[in-house]
């Protein structure tokens, strides 16, 4: 059986604080399609829940793994999570795309290289900032 290539799959994890539209579950399903459209992914479903009384979880199901969202609108709270095996993807773009649909203050990015040969804790690199 042949190998990918050490760190072959992409994990991003994307934490926003003061953010807008976080009770929209047309948001989150837009966010969702524009982000595989843009990050150049292959997008397969896009399923959505709404909670009772607020907060929406979203999942683009892709051929390469999966992207969430997920709300609290009573913190202006959303947390992301990027995955894919795709070489192809651009998932900075996909972060970019999801946190340009919730325009929030602060935002939180995380990303780690996946997959065989990796060592444990393989985060590669952090970064805070302002998207403003």
């Amino acid at each position: 059986m042949k190998r990918k290539p050490e760190g072959f799959a992409k994990h991003v994890i994307l934490e926003l604080w003061e953010a807008s539209h976080t009770n929209s579950a047309l948001t989150v399903r837009k966010a969702l399609r524009e982000a595989c459209r843009c990050g150049n992914l292959r997008l397969d479903k896009v399923l959505i829940h709404e909670f009772s009384p607020h907060g929406v979880s979203g999942v683009a199901i892709i051929a390469e793994s999966h992207i969430t969202i997920h709300t609290w609108p009573e913190y202006e709270f959303v947390a992301v999570d990027i995955y894919s095996s795709n070489s192809d993807a651009d998932i900075d773009e996909v972060a970019k795309v999801i946190k340009s649909a919730f325009s929030p203050c602060h935002a939180n990015q995380v990303k780690i290289k996946r997959g065989p040969g990796r060592p444990r804790g393989g985060a590669e690199e952090k970064s805070a900032d302002n998207p403003g």
